[in-house]
């Protein structure tokens, strides 16, 4: 892979015009992925443990887990799975032995090497929104989302210092033909950013063009021996893994780069409305997606993953910021480190249809639990409201500096010198102050920017704005100053001659 060039142009750092821009439009400081110091909270003992993965292993052996793929079928049919139509029932000596080829953690490359992760045991990453079809804009208007929308929050995960992955579908661009989408979403992922990406699960051709496009930036020997990419599948709970989830799972497993195995939970509606019913459950259908990946590749890199909500009974509509999403995350991510595997869950997130207290709420509700949970990657990390079926740019914004306070918090305690601090204390003495010590200086606490601590008058003088405008504000300044990360022109080249054949191709 072709290093890249991130020196400045001979002229171009100099000047007061430069300086200036420097302190108003800062560089970014990339976060690493989180290495997490606090937690995890495990709220089950050992027969805890024992009991949902014995509840996990009887649904596989009893009732069984249908794959709605004649190919999945025969894969399993052959491995030696109880096969009855649809219907594959999986013994749990089987299941284990295949799990057990899973790595605990992998590295995620990124175009950038300096953007590159680690997913798995301690390390958390961060991963943008995905697949919502409306947006409310820097106007503040909900509107269908536009292939314009999607390149705006790619720019704006470069521009950031907490999104660590971009993803391949913050937005579903409604005005570009569906067949298309993914030439046109990984192309600007891969393009309009530098860190590692995810990749298409549209259809199996979208997989398969997905793995061409980054075998033609990362080179083909690379990828097959490292992660460039994860796939979102979703499993249809209850327990069924439909053809299209299964095709683009054969195509990544292959291709040696991870796929996030996902149902979609509603608690009382799909799942039982019961933490530890309800994570057998997705326990089982997880592990099944799982072990299928390493009947087609073995040690291939897999994510246990799960999308957790619960359900209104007054409505029927989607619930986050509930406490028993968030006891499931636990008892979730308590199950993953049994089985040696890293874990995927969503965050985030909120009914409400404006970013107001009750969007702050939900969101911080669902994080917390997250990250005491000790969750490997993270999606839907900034901007959803709406249930998920909207991306504000305010909220975006506003949603990836409360990343960096969650990043902060659970790097956990730095090394300090004590003895330091106490010559510090002598000399202040009785009613000093410590502002103008080095080691205030030099550890200052952490500062949201856009959190206003000021007085009310200085605040009504400066326009009295809400945290709605203020993120709208930021998310202008950062598209207008964002830069495009470079690319080796026969890099970009080849990109943009593929997806140019394969758009003709499909509009044929």
């Amino acid at each position: 892979m072709t290093e890249l060039n991130t020196r400045a142009p001979r002229g171009a750092r100099g000047g007061r015009a430069a300086r200036v821009k420097a302190r108003t439009n800062p560089a970014p400081v990339y976060l690493p992925a989180l290495n997490r110091r606090v937690g995890p909270i495990d709220l089950l003992g050992p027969e805890g443990v024992e009991k949902i993965h014995n509840a996990a292993m009887t649904i596989l052996e009893t009732t069984g887990i249908e794959f709605r793929d004649p190919v999945a079928l025969a894969d399993w049919k052959r491995a030696g799975a109880d096969v009855q139509g649809e219907r594959v029932r999986i013994g749990r000596d089987m299941l284990m032995e295949l799990i057990s080829s899973v790595p605990s953690e992998w590295g995620y490359a990124a175009r950038n090497p300096d953007r590159s992760l680690r997913v798995g045991n301690r390390h958390s990453v961060f991963a943008n929104a995905y697949g919502a079809p409306f947006v409310y804009d820097l106007d503040g208007v909900r509107r269908p989302s536009t292939l314009e929308d999607a390149h705006n929050f790619f720019k704006l995960s470069q521009m950031s210092q907490s999104m660590m992955v971009p993803g391949i579908l913050p937005v579903e661009p409604q005005d570009v033909p569906v067949p298309e989408r993914h030439l046109e979403l990984v192309h600007a992922a891969l393009t309009l950013t530098d860190k590692p990406i995810k990749g298409s699960v549209l259809s199996e051709q979208a997989a398969r063009d997905t793995v061409e496009m980054v075998r033609i930036v990362f080179g083909e020997e690379f990828v097959d021996s490292n992660v460039v990419l994860a796939a979102l599948l979703n499993c249809n709970t209850p327990l069924v893994w439909d053809e299209t989830m299964l095709q683009s799972l054969r195509v990544y497993a292959s291709a040696n780069q991870p796929c996030l195995l996902s149902p979609f939970v509603l608690a009382g509606a799909s799942a039982p409305a019961s933490p530890q019913g309800g994570v057998a459950l997705l326990i089982a259908e997880s592990l099944a997606g799982m072990a299928y990946s390493q009947i087609i590749r073995r040690g291939a890199p897999m994510v246990l993953g799960v999308a957790i909500m619960g359900v209104s009974m007054k409505t029927g509509a989607p619930m986050m910021g509930s406490p028993e999403p968030g006891l499931m995350n636990l008892l979730v991510g308590q199950m993953a480190r049994f089985y040696g595997v890293p874990w995927r869950t969503c965050t985030m997130w909120t009914g409400s249809k404006s970013p107001d207290m009750q969007a702050g709420f939900d969101t911080a509700n669902t994080m917390w639990p997250v990250l005491l949970g000790g969750a490997n990657y993270i999606v839907h990390s900034a901007g959803f409201l709406e249930g998920a079926l909207g991306v504000s740019y305010s909220k975006w914004v506003q949603d990836t500096l409360q990343l960096e306070n969650f990043h902060r918090f659970f790097s956990g305690l730095q090394e300090e010198n004590l003895d330091a601090l106490l010559g510090d204390i002598e000399t202040i003495g009785p009613g000093g102050h410590f502002l103008g010590t080095d080691h205030t200086r030099e550890n200052p606490m952490h500062m949201n920017p856009l959190q206003n601590n000021d007085s009310f008058e200085q605040w009504e003088a400066e326009g009295a704005k809400t945290a709605e405008l203020v993120g709208r504000e930021e998310a202008r300044r950062m598209l207008e100053t964002y830069v495009q990360p470079p690319m080796p022109d026969d890099q970009r080249g080849k990109l943009d001659e593929f997806v140019a054949k394969k758009r003709a191709l499909y509009q044929a």
